[in-house]
């Protein structure tokens, strides 16, 4: 198959991405995205919407506990099963769907596949099918890949089988006990969101604190160092 040219190929569908070639189309370029995963990126499925849904439930009970007047009127606790549900609205049910949509609306090309650059402003996309499909960039190819969290070495943690922010966003329940490794935004969510099913849970700041060879039933969250993650 013959090679197609566009002004700009955006490799990966993230928030990022998204805004590159909506950028590019506004200002009268033709525009590509590549992406292998959902459309949308960790944003919207595995990271800052999800686990915003998540937690809204808890800061609105929160709220009205803190008023008096109304946290009278508070008699019931929180349904889990009805924010994970919740949850599960905002994210589309992890169907791309909505958002492949508004690509379509805003005249943006998309190819579902695998990226990797095979020369200047040259993309080589393996398909899903195996077959492959060469893009050229007649002005830039913007690389918009993201991260993905990175287990660290520490004793016995592999063996606890961790979560990952994508684990931890996606679950249907909540697990007994939780050991959250790091302090960025998305540990210090899941510390909160442990109030929601009276988990009992610890949280280290290194992940070189203690072995995870003796906890039962553990799940540990690990978001330290970024990895490079292909569209």
């Amino acid at each position: 198959m013959a090679a197609k040219e566009y002004d700009v190929i955006v490799i990966g569908a993230g928030s990022t991405g998204e805004n590159v070639a909506d950028r590019a189309v506004k200002g009268g370029l033709r525009a590509v995205i590549v992406e292998a995963d959902l459309v949308g990126g960790e944003c919207s499925y595995w990271a800052c919407v999800p686990s915003k849904a998540l937690l809204r439930p808890l800061q609105a009970l929160t709220a009205a506990q803190s008023v008096a007047g109304a946290r009278e009127a508070i008699t019931g606790s929180l349904d889990v099963a009805q924010i994970f549900a919740r949850r599960d609205s905002f994210t589309g049910h992890w169907n791309d769907k909505g958002q492949s949509d508004w690509l379509r609306n805003a005249k943006i090309d998309l190819v579902r596949g695998h990226a990797r650059l095979s020369g200047e402003r040259k993309v080589i996309v393996t398909e899903k099918n195996g077959s492959t499909l060469e893009l050229i960039a007649r002005h830039a190819v913007a690389v918009c890949t993201g991260s993905r969290a990175a287990i660290p070495a520490t004793p016995g943690l592999v063996e606890a089988k961790p979560w990952t922010s994508r684990e931890a966003t996606s679950a249907r329940e909540a697990p007994d006990r939780l050991a959250i490794i790091g302090g960025v935004w998305s540990h210090a969510r899941w510390g909160q969101l442990g109030r929601v099913s009276g988990l009992r849970r610890s949280r280290s700041s290194s992940a070189d604190r203690g072995s995870f060879r003796t906890l039962n039933r553990l799940r540990a969250l690990s978001c330290r160092a970024p990895l490079s993650d292909g569209a």
